[in-house]
């Protein structure tokens, strides 16, 4: 529960200061969207690496993007305040 805990906070850390630092070069609408697909490539890699089919996104996937989401939403809602 701890080491989730621990992936999950990094998840939505990253999300944010990712979303934040590209928002500083391009326009907020086009930085979030970016960060998602790199958050989505990475999570496709994963289940390629572990033998299974990209498009086989299980729970674990699930929460991993709903907190790179929730990273990403945070960072957008920061800049347009």
């Amino acid at each position: 529960m701890k080491k989730e805990i621990i992936y999950q906070t990094a998840h939505f850390t990253i999300g944010l200061v990712a979303t934040l630092l590209l928002s500083m070069i391009m326009p907020i609408y086009a930085a979030a969207p970016l960060v998602l697909l790199a958050a989505w490539c990475r999570e496709v890699y994963q289940r390629l690496m572990k033998g299974h089919h990209w498009f086989d996104c299980k729970s674990g996937c699930r929460l991993d993007m709903l907190f790179w989401t929730l990273g990403i939403l945070t960072a957008s809602i920061i800049r347009v305040i």
